[in-house]
């Protein structure tokens, strides 16, 4: 394994994700830059350490106007990728995924394309609980719609590496909009507790070119 995941992010997948780790890396800056500005202080200026210091409006202020300021830097910062991240427009595909005791169940409604996935039990397996006998399949850099929901307990379909985690709820409907920049596998796992095989839902994805996905697509028909 990659030393780097141990202490950051999966690998991103979508854009949503890339804005996530850019955003992650730029709180963790403010928050080194703030533990670093408060042991300097602490160490030159021994005066504010004496503890029968009684009141210094002086100080006082300066710890209710800083905090604000680095509050509305974060919001700066955060707003504009949260609002990105929530956009449902400009979809090409949409994909109705239900959440089923213990599977997923997958349908293309602009294909007319349905199927279940199930986990895969063999003993020679690449990823152990991982791997599915049906994938879902994705073009690349094309807009998704995701619309979740469940046939009996609440479920999660989340998917780390593009930054999805959308619970499927029985009689809801939830949706969420992504677009896959890298050809290759991902995995997830349904991350809510719905049972006694809860750890047994894996999420396989697969994205390929567009002309590999009509060919998927002309296949499954």
């Amino acid at each position: 394994m990659n030393k780097n995941l141990m202490y950051s992010f999966k690998f991103n997948e979508s854009t949503s994700m890339m804005n996530m780790n850019k955003l992650n890396d730029k709180m963790l800056m403010i928050m080194m830059m703030i533990i670093m500005s408060i042991m300097v202080v602490m160490m030159t200026k021994k005066s504010m350490l004496n503890k029968s210091m009684n009141e210094n409006h002086i100080m006082e202020t300066m710890w209710t106007i800083f905090p604000s300021f680095i509050i509305l830097i974060m919001s700066a910062i955060s707003i504009p990728i949260l609002y990105t991240n929530n956009e449902m427009k400009m979809t090409s595909i949409t994909i109705k995924i239900m959440g089923n005791q213990w599977f997923w169940s997958y349908e293309y409604t602009n294909f007319d394309i349905k199927f279940n996935s199930y986990m895969m039990y063999k003993k020679k397996f690449n990823f152990n609980i991982l791997e599915t006998d049906n994938k879902m399949v994705i073009p690349f850099n094309t807009p998704l719609m995701l619309i979740m929901s469940s046939m009996d307990v609440i479920h999660s379909w989340c998917m780390p590496s593009l930054n999805i985690k959308m619970d499927s709820i029985p009689g809801q409907m939830n949706s969420i909009k992504t677009k896959s920049n890298k050809i290759g596998v991902s995995w997830g796992q349904c991350s809510e507790i719905c049972g006694t095989n809860h750890s047994f839902m894996p999420v396989m994805m697969e994205t390929v070119t567009m002309k590999e996905f009509i060919k998927w697509v002309n296949k499954n028909k």
